[in-house]
């Protein structure tokens, strides 16, 4: 019983893993990019992993936010230090310590970026039907609370 449990699980891990790619395939991203956005996919990952604006981050903390791997997250950060996006920081108490934070233009970035995906997806939630909307977001809550759980 146990091992058919397990099958269930990872299968249903699948359907769920492929509703997310498919959701934000429709809703974010089109040919790899962000739609109507030059912004990658990584990039977009990285600008949410900033969970306040104002704070600095170590690097390996915003991998970590973002679920990237250590040697993704520092190309990322050099794209975006590059790009003026982000830039690095000398800890003052420890040079061995670098931390991250996003500049005034990468602010500006990501914020114009949420409030084209806010519109998007009001948009999206229209075409649904106000007892489809409710579902969607109780069952998106309770999948995240059981994931919650997992940790």
């Amino acid at each position: 019983m146990h091992h058919k449990k397990l099958e269930i699980l990872n299968a249903q891990m699948l359907v769920v893993r492929n509703f997310i790619d498919e959701f934000y395939n429709k809703t974010l991203f089109k040919n790899g990019k962000a739609a109507d956005s030059d912004l990658a996919p990584s990039v977009i990952k990285i600008f949410y992993a900033f969970h306040d604006n104002t704070k600095e981050y170590p690097i390996g903390e915003l991998g970590k936010n973002a679920q990237v791997k250590s040697s993704t997250i520092t190309d990322i950060m050099d794209r975006l230090e590059q790009d003026g996006i982000a830039e690095r920081v000398r800890d003052s108490q420890d040079r061995r310590i670098v931390r991250v934070r996003l500049t005034e233009k990468g602010k500006k970035i990501k914020k114009d970026f949420s409030q084209k995906r806010r519109a998007e997806f009001q948009a999206i939630l229209t075409k649904l039907g106000e007892e489809e909307t409710r579902q969607l977001i109780y069952h998106l809550d309770e999948a995240f609370k059981l994931l919650r759980k997992i940790k």
